[in-house]
C-alpha cells in the first residue's frame, strides 16, 4: 500500500498538523529508545532495558499505524499517552526524581490540544497526564531510587533530559507555529477567493448585505430600472453544427465583449440564458439616467458586432430590445445564489427583443420618450405582443447630431 504523505494540504487542519508532528516526532522517538536500550543494559538497569525493547516496537507499531493503516489516533495513544508516561515514570522511580526523566511527561500533556481529538478526550488525556505526573513525583520523592548509578552518569541525564525535552517542546512549537502559518495563509487565500466569486455573483452591495446578514430575504422595489435583451441572431442552427466547445468559444466571446460594455456603462449584468444576454440599470441602486445608459450600451452592442461580424463565416447579428418601468429584484436560492429581477417591465423588454429584427433595436414608446431628445428614432408601428396586446414601438437608430 503506498504510504500516505505526512504534509497533504487536503487534509483537515488538525490531522495534517499531528501527521506532520508524527513526522518528525516519531522517528526522533525511535531513535531515542534505541540508544537508550543500548545505554540502560550498559548501566544494568535491566527493567528499563525490557521496556525500552517494548517502546522501540510501540514506536514502530505507530509508525507504521500512521503510514501505511492511517490509524492517527491510536498512533498517538499507543505512543504518547501510553508509552512515553510508563517510560517516564519507571525511568524516574529507577534513577530518582533529580534524574529529570519525569519532564518527559509534559510533551504529552501538551500536545495532545493540537491533536485530532475531541475536547473531552483532549481534556481526559492532559488531566490523566498530570495526574500521573503528580503521582510519580510524589512516588518518586518517598521512595529510594531502584538502582544507583554514577555522579557522572546522574549528571548527564540531568543535562539530556532537560535539553532533550525543551528541544523536543522548542520543535513541536515551531512546527505547529509553520503549520499554522501555513494554514492561515492558505485559508487568508481561500477566503479571497470566497469573496472574489460571491462578488461575481452578486452586486456589490447585495453581496455586503449578505455578508451581515445571511439569512435575510433580499427583495428590493424599484421604482424605475431600464432593462436591455439582446439574443444573437439564427444561434440555434448555427450551434448545431459547431462542437461543444466551438459553441462554448462562441458564446465566450461575444459575451465578454458585452461583459466589458456593461461595465463601460455601469450597468448590472441579470444573466445569460443560451444566447441571449441580459443587463439593468438603475439596480440594484438607483441612477438617474438608467434608460440613457441602456441605449448607449445597445448601441455599443451594435458596433462590437459589426466589427467581430468578419470573424465568423456564416456572420454576426444581434436582435436588442430595451423597455424601462418599475420592477422587484431580489436573492433566490440558497445554495446557488441568484440575482434577479422580475415584473411587467422585464416582460416587456424581453418581448421587445424577441419580436425585433436583426440588427436592430427595438424600444417602447416609454423609452422613447425618455431618450428622443438626445437619439433618432424611426417609427415601426404596433406590434402585437403575447400576454400584453398591441405595443407601440420604435427603432432606436443612434444619438442625433
Amino acid at each position: 500500500m503506498q504510504s500516505p504523505a505526512y504534509f497533504d494540504s487536503r487534509l483537515a487542519g488538525e490531522v495534517s498538523r499531528a501527521r506532520a508532528i508524527a513526522g518528525v516526532g516519531f522517528p526522533l522517538g525511535l531513535g531515542f529508545h534505541v540508544f537508550a536500550t543500548a545505554t540502560f543494559l550498559y548501566l544494568g538497569a535491566m527493567p528499563l532495558v525490557y521496556f525500552n525493547i517494548f517502546s522501540v516496537l510501540a514506536f514502530s507499531l505507530a509508525s507504521y499505524l500512521i503510514i501505511w493503516k492511517d490509524r492517527l489516533k491510536f498512533a498517538y495513544v499507543l505512543a504518547a499517552f501510553f508509552e512515553m508516561p510508563l517510560h517516564a515514570a519507571l525511568a524516574t522511580l529507577t534513577f530518582g526524581l533529580e534524574s529529570l526523566f519525569l519532564i518527559w511527561l509534559f510533551i504529552p500533556a501538551l500536545i495532545v490540544f493540537w491533536l485530532p481529538f475531541t475536547w473531552h478526550a483532549r481534556i481526559v488525556f492532559s488531566g490523566a497526564t498530570a495526574l500521573f505526573l503528580v503521582l510519580i513525583a510524589v512516588l518518586g520523592a518517598v521512595t529510594a531510587p531502584w538502582h544507583q548509578i554514577p555522579l557522572g552518569w546522574m549528571t548527564f541525564f540531568v543535562i539530556f533530559n532537560a535539553l532533550g525535552a525543551i528541544s523536543t517542546l522548542g520543535v513541536l512549537f515551531a512546527l505547529n507555529h509553520r503549520i499554522t502559518t501555513k494554514a492561515e495563509a492558505a485559508l487568508e487565500k481561500e477566503y479571497a477567493r470566497s469573496e472574489s466569486l460571491l462578488y461575481n455573483l452578486l452586486p456589490e452591495d447585495i453581496a455586503a448585505r449578505l455578508k451581515v446578514e445571511p439569512d435575510q430575504t433580499i427583495a428590493d422595489s424599484l421604482p424605475k430600472v431600464a432593462i436591455l435583451f439582446a439574443d444573437i441572431v439564427d444561434f440555434t442552427p448555427r450551434a448545431a453544427t459547431l462542437l461543444p466547445e466551438e459553441v462554448v468559444g462562441f458564446l465566450n466571446k461575444i459575451f465578454r465583449a458585452f461583459d466589458e460594455l456593461a461595465e463601460k456603462h455601469g450597468l448590472e449584468k441579470i444573466k445569460t440564458i443560451g444566447d441571449a444576454y441580459m443587463v439593468a440599470a438603475g439596480m440594484p441602486n438607483p441612477c438617474g439616467d438608467p434608460v440613457h445608459r441602456v441605449a448607449e450600451m445597445a448601441l455599443d452592442m451594435q458596433q462590437t458586432v459589426e466589427k467581430m461580424a468578419p470573424e465568423f463565416p456564416e456572420g454576426l447579428q444581434v436582435r436588442i430590445g430595451l423597455h424601462a418601468g418599475p420592477a422587484v429584484a431580489g436573492v433566490i436560492g440558497n445554495r446557488k445564489l441568484f440575482y434577479d429581477v422580475w415584473g411587467e417591465t422585464v416582460n416587456t423588454a424581453s418581448r421587445m427583443e424577441s419580436h425585433g429584427e436583426p440588427g436592430r433595436i427595438q424600444v417602447t414608446t416609454a423609452a422613447k420618450e425618455e431618450l428622443e431628445d438626445a437619439y433618432e428614432f424611426e417609427p415601426r408601428g404596433a406590434v402585437e405582443v403575447k400576454g400584453i396586446g398591441a405595443v407601440e414601438t420604435w427603432w432606436l437608430a443612434g444619438p442625433k447630431a
